[in-house]
């Protein structure tokens, strides 16, 4: 029944999500993609993915922080710190509870990107593992979004790039 549960949960969330593909501007693509994580935080906790949960937790700090330009080098390091420190003392998925961790930190690291093209590429490989670790936990809505999140993203890229070079 959990399973059930949490990919109705994860549905909704994932349609938040592919919306979010769409969206040009920085801050409210951090907006949107709060709402998201913290509604495939509850999903993913019903499958037994605390690591996946707590990631997209600390993420949500995070993107309050980018969001805010409150972001600094300190922050990021509290934030790569905390989400291996929880990933070491609450992961029992062995390689797939990692896979949290790793998405978060290299996220952690470029996300302050300034120019948009390469931040709209950061967000549209960052769903790649994610697809998969969702995959794995039966979260099949939130894979199959995973998915479609980065053709929207990787459509909206090709726009910007295209828009890019004619400006």
């Amino acid at each position: 029944m959990n399973i059930i549960i949490a990919n109705i949960i994860d549905f909704v969330a994932a349609i938040v999500q592919v919306g979010s593909g769409a969206i040009k501007k920085k801050s409210r693509i951090l907006i949107v993609q709060t709402v998201q994580l913290l509604m495939q935080a509850v999903s993913m906790l019903l499958l037994g993915g605390v690591t996946g949960a707590v990631s997209n937790v600390l993420s949500c700090f995070r993107n309050f922080l980018c969001y805010k330009d409150k972001l600094t080098v300190v922050w990021k390091a509290i934030l790569i710190v905390a989400s291996i420190g929880f990933t070491i003392a609450l992961n029992d998925q062995g390689l797939l509870g990692i896979i949290p961790a790793a998405v978060c930190t290299i996220y952690i690291i470029f996300m302050d990107i300034k120019d948009p093209v390469k931040f709209k590429l950061l967000v549209t490989l960052s769903f790649v593992p994610w697809a998969v670790y969702h995959f794995i936990l039966k979260s099949y809505t939130g894979a199959i979004f995973d998915v479609a999140t980065v053709v929207t993203n990787a459509v909206t890229l090709f726009k910007m790039v295209k828009d890019n070079k004619e400006a």
